[in-house]
């Protein structure tokens, strides 16, 4: 990752009719030829399960794999997305371990690897809650787990700078209640008031067909760590959202989605924008309903608007550079990959990108897209 001096990068299966397991065994094949000088610390995978005895299958496999060929001290998250053209697809991430201690903390699915230098600290992890089919009991469950990191680690909850939501069946219904909804106000509960002076973290939210409640999160903590929230003057910022687009009247709670549409962070030297899950929304209204093209014209207007010459001009005096880094692109219908990777290649040429299928957080919504963006 780049603000530990590390890397992201994307490595698809070479066969893309080989099974589950050879796609898998070939991914970590080719990790292993990797030499770029950096250690791997974190691998995500983005798998395609039918069920949810299948997600545990491939789940235990790959861990098994990756201890076996890569070492134990990996945190890794099994994401149930399917990629647009594989089975699986490794996000693999690096950071140069001459200027970083790490030091790991693993427990089954949960984890964070604590990184220090000098006085600066990093904390990367993820936690996930899978015992229960209530999209409210897991996201209570998985926030007490990452509360005890926390603890553990003494880092303040409001220190996250960028964290991804990952739920299952995200738009579907625990009788009345509304499971993105219910996963909301449990975020709402477990961020009190920590971020009340700062603005919130860079965030995504967005699902998956198994899994129940999966969280990952990035946290710093450093005196000479300068971060800030980044607002789209053409959208409505999500935590302030209107009742009116809050969804499942039954609901006995609906508080607004805490996140930012973007988070500048300047560590070490090194700026970078988070750009948060982002999808065709103008003021707080979803634009280009039915229309994936245009719903991924107006993503990545919103995205630039992020970055725009005019925000940059209010995070620093100098002359800054921005360079899109990486993205991931969340496309809900299989039938529209070709017209979303179209636009995006129009825009973004041949910048590192993984497609995979996800429910978006509103029915109307076609494709989600995130990222960072490098600053020099």
């Amino acid at each position: 990752m780049y603000f530990i001096d590390g890397e992201r990068i994307f490595i698809n299966p070479e066969n893309s009719c080989a099974t589950m397991d050879e796609q898998l065994l070939n991914c970590l094949d080719q990790l292993l030829k990797i030499n770029s000088g950096k250690k791997v610390f974190k691998i995500n995978f983005f798998v395609d399960a039918e069920s949810k005895s299948d997600y545990l299958k491939i789940q235990k496999e790959i861990k098994s794999q990756v201890k076996s060929k890569v070492h134990n001290d990996i945190l890794l998250s099994v994401i149930a997305q399917p990629p647009l053209t594989r089975k699986i697809i490794a996000e693999v991430s690096f950071y140069d371990s001459r200027l970083w201690d790490a030091s790991f903390l693993l427990n089954d699915n949960n984890g964070a690897v604590l990184f220090k230098n000098g006085d600066c600290q990093v904390l990367i992890g993820n936690v996930q809650s899978n015992t229960n089919d209530n999209c409210k009991i897991n996201s209570e469950k998985a926030f007490s787990d990452l509360s005890e990191i926390f603890q553990k680690t003494e880092f303040h909850v409001g220190s996250i700078v960028r964290q991804w939501n990952y739920l299952e069946d995200i738009l579907g219904y625990d009788g009345p209640e509304q499971r993105y909804q219910e996963f909301n106000n449990a975020r709402t509960i477990f961020y009190s008031d920590a971020f009340e002076n700062n603005g919130y973290p860079a965030a995504t939210g967005i699902g998956m067909n198994e899994g129940g409640v999966l969280i990952e999160f990035v946290a710093v903590q450093s005196e000479y760590c300068s971060s800030s929230a980044i607002n789209n003057p053409e959208q409505i910022a999500a935590h302030t959202y209107s009742d009116e687009v809050l969804v499942g009247e039954g609901c006995v709670l609906k508080t607004t989605p805490k996140f930012e549409r973007a988070r500048y962070l300047e560590l070490h030297g090194k700026k970078m924008v988070f750009i948060s899950g982002t999808a065709s929304i103008v003021g707080e209204n979803t634009v280009g309903v039915g229309d994936p093209e245009e719903q991924t014209e107006v993503t990545i207007n919103n995205i630039k608007q992020l970055y725009s010459e005019q925000i940059l001009e209010k995070l620093s005096d100098e002359k800054i550079n921005p360079r899109y880094g990486h993205a991931r692109v969340y496309v809900k219908n299989r039938k529209d990959f070709s017209v979303v990777k179209r636009t995006f290649k129009k825009h973004y040429g041949n910048l590192p990108v993984v497609y995979i299928i996800a429910d978006i957080c509103r029915e109307d919504l076609l494709v989600e897209i995130e990222g960072k963006v490098i600053l020099e």
